[in-house]
């Protein structure tokens, strides 16, 4: 009498994959050996040893249980799983906020602690802070429209033009950058490294009367978040979350923040001193996603 042995599907697999793993390392150590070999006597004396042996591609082929086959392939070492980057939009409503003058780096005005010239406005700190997050991972668009011209009454009206002309669902963040108005509330700066930088705050609008709404809740958990991480860094860098009757824009995507970089007594130099904790805090916050 004939006698057959039944092996189980799932044990000749087992078996199929430790033997192609032993392969594997076989090959991985044959041609780790004739990598170190540092010239040709030695390489020589390499191959001599695997004599035996020739390493197949790094790809085995195991039969499964139904059609086709099931396929292997080394990993590679090297690789490892990526994730999109995170993406941040940056513009800003009052385009021509502007700073301090100073003697050393002085401006032309359109009135008092505003210009037209984007390399003293709240548009250059902008742009530092895209330059910052781009290195820092996190892909940064600027817009610098200004959204001032013609009325500073209307600059909202064509702020969410801009905003409107993007898919806004390839950003993770909307950052309204904007100069505050110094009054005797404001502290005259905070310190970063034991210098002088422009204070933050950031301002969320709950929806005031407007029919679309801005997500609030969303919006105002993420200000308190980047709030604290700025303030665990950098004490004093940021102050308290503002809630105002507004929407500013914000109801065009979530999270939505509007952040205002020191006063119009902070020069310019103290608020991009500010842009490093704030890119460094935005960073974080954006990888935990």
């Amino acid at each position: 009498m004939v006698r057959i042995r039944v092996i189980h599907a799932s044990k000749l697999l087992a078996v199929i994959a430790a033997a192609a793993l032993a392969v594997a390392l076989a090959s991985l150590a044959f041609r780790s050996a004739t990598a170190r070999a540092e010239n040709g006597r030695e390489r020589a004396a390499v191959l001599a040893a695997f004599s035996f042996w020739t390493p197949p591609p790094m790809e085995f082929e195991l039969p499964g249980e139904t059609e086709g086959r099931l396929t292997w392939t080394a990993p590679d070492a090297a690789a490892e799983p990526t994730r999109p980057r995170a993406r941040v939009l940056i513009y800003h409503t009052h385009t021509h906020e502007a700073y301090a003058q100073t003697a050393e780096d002085p401006y032309e005005e359109t009135e008092p602690w505003r210009t037209a010239d984007p390399s003293h406005s709240v548009a250059r700190v902008g742009a530092a802070l895209a330059e910052l997050l781009e290195a820092r991972g996190v892909e940064a668009v600027h817009d610098t429209t200004d959204h001032e011209s013609p009325g500073l009454s209307t600059a909202y009206v064509r702020s969410l033009d801009t905003l409107m002309g993007y898919d806004q669902a390839g950003f993770d963040l909307r950052i309204d950058l904007h100069r505050d108005a110094w009054d005797r509330s404001l502290d005259a700066c905070a310190y970063v490294g034991g210098r002088r930088a422009a204070q933050l705050m950031l301002l969320v609008g709950d929806g005031g009367s407007y029919d679309v709404k801005p997500d609030y809740e969303a919006n105002l958990a993420f200000a308190v978040r980047l709030t604290e991480r700025l303030n665990a860094a950098s004490p004093g860098l940021c102050r308290p979350v503002m809630v105002k009757n507004g929407r500013y824009n914000q109801h065009v995507g979530t999270p939505s923040i509007l952040v205002e970089v020191g006063h119009n007594l902070n020069t310019l130099e103290e608020a991009l001193r500010a842009m490093p904790p704030l890119a460094d805090a935005l960073c974080a916050l954006l990888t935990e996603r």
